[in-house]
Order: structure tokens, then C-alpha cells, then sequence
């Protein structure tokens, strides 16, 4: 038998597409499903690292893997948290067919041409898979009205973190610029990313990459070097 650990199973795509799938089927008619996996498509394509490490062709095939294992093994090769939810959705429908069904569902998503955000706003796990800083920045530092502004958040935030704030400030800097670049017009930003995570705002968002960028140019960059007096 090939041994496979329940994180396969557990987290990463096969689970994402069952939960789509879940998720649909709970909105009772508010959501589309081929609408979902568009978005979960445009998710997984978003950034030329998700494209280089896992493309959308191999995550159908990973369906398709888990579904000869689900008819070979059965169930009980799998985590039950995951047999849970396969069987959630599935209803009468054989595991292994339904997850050939669903693997031929994300090819045709992604055969279809890119679906822009006019037609096919963010939906609120997307917002929060693309953009996790913005999300982690209102929870930690504005939403609990501890500080009066929103320069005084970041400004406990910079303090808080460094000197260690490398990565952290150029995570929450490139969603913020980001956001600004893909959604330039106010009521498009309404739409797509505010609505999610309230704070957001294009003032709010130029205001973090100054103070970031500020901290950064005063206590994290090398000086010209002098050359020797005459």
C-alpha cells in the first residue's frame, strides 16, 4: 500500500475544493459553484509562485489521484475529518466519482478565460487568502479601538515589531500595495476588498506603505558611504 499522510487529505487543495463544494451547497442558492471554483482558480493562479509550485492541472490531478485511493483503498484510508467532508457534499454519489467530477469541474475553470473582478468580485475567503496581512493588521491593531487613529496603530505596530520586522512590515506593505495597484477606483475597492475588511481604504493603504516605507529608509537602510576627506 502507498503510504500518504492525512495532510494531504487535511489541508492544501483537495480540501480547499471540497470546501468550495461545502460551502455552495450551505449558501442554499446564494453562491454558484462554478463561480467558486472560477475564484478558486484565479486564487491558486494569483501569483507566479502558486502557478510554479502547484498548477491548477495538478491539483485536478491530485482529485483524480485521491479518487482511484478512494475506490482501491476506501474510505477508511483516509483521515475521517476528511471522509466528513467529502461525504457532506457527495450525497449518493460514489467518492471516487464525485472527486472525478469535481476534478473535471476545475479543468474546465481553468480553461475558461480569467475572471476579472468586474464581472466576479472577491468573495470574502478569497480576500482573505490574497491579502492575509490587511486581515491580520484590523483584528491585532484597529479593530479593538485601542489606538485613536490609524497612524497610531501603525506606528504601535513598527514599534512593536522591530527590529525584527522584516518580513512582516514587507508582507503587510505588499498587500497594501497590492490592493492599491489591482483596485484603483474607489467604488471597485468598495466592492472587492472593503466590504470584507472594513479599515481598508486607499488613504488607509498609502498611509501604511509611507510609515513602512519611512521606518524602513530610517533604521533598516545602509548610508551612502564617505570617501575620504581632501
Amino acid at each position: 500500500m502507498i503510504s500518504h499522510t492525512g495532510a494531504l487529505f487535511n489541508d492544501g487543495p483537495v480540501r480547499r475544493v471540497v470546501e468550495t463544494v461545502l460551502r455552495v451547497q450551505q449558501s442554499q442558492g446564494v453562491l454558484d459553484l462554478g463561480d467558486e471554483l472560477r475564484r478558486f482558480v484565479r486564487t491558486a493562479c494569483a501569483a507566479d509562485t502558486s502557478r510554479w509550485l502547484l498548477p491548477v492541472a495538478s491539483v485536478a490531478a491530485l482529485l483524480d489521484h485521491t479518487a482511484d485511493l478512494w475506490r482501491t483503498e476506501g474510505p477508511a484510508f483516509f483521515p475521517r475529518t476528511f471522509t466528513e467532508r467529502l461525504d457532506a457534499v457527495r450525497g449518493r454519489v460514489p467518492g471516487d466519482e464525485y472527486l472525478r467530477e469535481l476534478a473535471g469541474l476545475i479543468r474546465v475553470a481553468d480553461r475558461e478565460p480569467d475572471a476579472g473582478f468586474a464581472e466576479l468580485p472577491l468573495a470574502d475567503w478569497e480576500a482573505a487568502a490574497r491579502f492575509p496581512e490587511l486581515f491580520g493588521f484590523g483584528a491585532n491593531w484597529i479593530y479593538d479601538g485601542e489606538y485613536p487613529s490609524l497612524s497610531d496603530s501603525v506606528a504601535a505596530f513598527v514599534e512593536a515589531e522591530h527590529p525584527f520586522c522584516g518580513e512582516s512590515f514587507s508582507r503587510l506593505a505588499a498587500d497594501a500595495q497590492s490592493v492599491l495597484v489591482i483596485f484603483p477606483q474607489p467604488a471597485v475597492l468598495s466592492v472587492n476588498v472593503t466590504r470584507w475588511i472594513p479599515w481598508v481604504s486607499h488613504d488607509a493603504l498609502r498611509e501604511v506603505v509611507r510609515m513602512i516605507g519611512g521606518h524602513m529608509r530610517a533604521e533598516h537602510s545602509v548610508g551612502p558611504t564617505r570617501g575620504p576627506s581632501p
